[in-house]
């Protein structure tokens, strides 16, 4: 990102020759509708991109904004120093970031590679009950009962026996009512 008081032409959207300057505070409107007012805080000529924050609800964010997906820019106005927090009492929910980013890792992990719908189906009712993750194509329940492919009560192994035994009448509960076959 360029430094404080830089300049860079507008890439697209009118092509006017407006310049985004960093303080500069704009109105802006997207090329997919979506509308916001912000600061730029810092501007990179090279892709085009350039940091705004702005006000979602009650929460400040910033925004990335790649100027080509621009369609119009207002000028409003300039502050003096964008990055003084202290008057504008910005901060970083840095709670909330590692929250938002444990969230999009699990989400991550909950998706098998290289296995079928089916198997994917299956997981995702099993781990709105019990903790499931994959290991290779394999489901790993609880750290210790494993569910290999094709995914049936007789691929259960590992763990205790009342476990086991557990893990087997829920995988056919869960294949009943996603209306899988029961057994192979």
């Amino acid at each position: 990102m360029s430094p404080a008081n830089a300049t860079a032409t507008k890439a697209g959207g009118g092509g006017s020759g407006d310049e985004y300057e960093v303080g500069k505070t704009y109105e802006v409107k997207l090329t997919t509708g979506n509308e916001f007012k912000g600061i730029v805080l810092a501007y990179d000529s090279d892709p085009h991109v350039g940091a705004i924050p702005g006000k979602c609800k009650s929460m400040m964010t910033t925004r990335t904004v790649n100027a080509s997906f621009i369609s119009k820019a207002n000028l409003i106005g300039k502050c003096k120093d964008p990055l003084d927090w202290k008057k504008k009492k910005c901060f970083v929910d840095l709670s909330g970031l590692l929250e938002k980013e444990a969230i999009a890792i699990r989400r991550i992990e909950s998706i098998g590679v290289g296995v079928t719908a089916e198997a994917q189906k299956i997981f995702d009712a099993l781990s709105k009950t019990l903790h499931v993750k994959w290991e290779n194509k394999d489901m790993v329940i609880m750290e210790d009962v494993r569910i290999c492919s094709p995914y049936h009560s007789d691929s259960v192994t590992g763990g205790t026996r009342a476990a086991n035994d557990r893990i087997k009448k829920v995988l056919n509960n869960v294949r009943e009512k996603l209306q899988l076959s029961s057994d192979t």
